[in-house]
């Protein structure tokens, strides 16, 4: 499939802070419902869908609404089909979503802070200012070792790098990614732990 999207804006990718994980998803569900806040003359519908999905209670089914269209819970496959979703376009939202977070993998990042993962709280460090990433790895990788302490460069909903005691350094990625799963559509763990580790 082509990677142009004719009824979605482009995302332009200039720093990590433009980034926004599922982007083209989030918009492609948005243009099929509008706006998620609702009209009094709009709830039969809404309760006709949720029904639809399974639902009897009305306002659990808006709630868990808001987190389907943030790509924060599971999907009901009923849910998308109920509201004119199709699941081959939703493939190719999460393409172009996928090569958006490629862009911004190759953005240079200049990490302001790392993180001691110490119990029960973790303590944040600063990093001297427009620090380069591999500059800082260098840094923290030596406190690592010389402090015997694991710690973490964190770029919110991109990647984390942990940098354990012993010096080695493994970098967990969170690509938006969606899998089928029976009745429902399940989107990748933004800032989880359950992300593609690569080293």
């Amino acid at each position: 499939m082509a990677k142009n999207n004719p009824f979605l804006p482009a995302k332009t990718i200039n720093k990590t802070e433009d980034y926004q994980p599922f982007y083209n998803s989030k918009a492609y569900l948005k243009q099929k419902v509008g706006s998620l806040t609702y009209f009094k003359d709009q709830i039969p519908e809404l309760r006709k869908i949720a029904e639809k999905v399974g639902y009897q209670d009305f306002n659990q089914f808006i709630k868990h609404r808001k987190l389907w269209h943030n790509f924060d819970r599971k999907i009901p496959i009923s849910y998308l089909t109920a509201i004119g979703v199709e699941l081959e376009v939703l493939e190719f939202t999460i393409e172009l979503d996928q090569n958006d977070y490629q862009k911004a993998l190759k953005v240079p990042r200049y990490p302001k802070s790392y993180i001691i993962q110490t119990r029960p709280i973790p303590l944040a460090r600063r990093l001297p200012d427009n620090i380069s990433e591999d500059k800082a790895i260098e840094l923290v990788k030596r406190k690592a070792i010389i402090e015997n302490i694991s710690c973490v460069i964190n770029y919110p909903s991109l990647k984390k790098i942990f940098i354990d005691t012993d010096g080695s350094v493994l970098p967990a990625y969170y690509q938006p990614e969606i899998k089928i799963k029976g009745k429902y559509i399940v989107p990748s763990k933004i800032n989880g732990y359950e992300s593609n580790i690569s080293l």
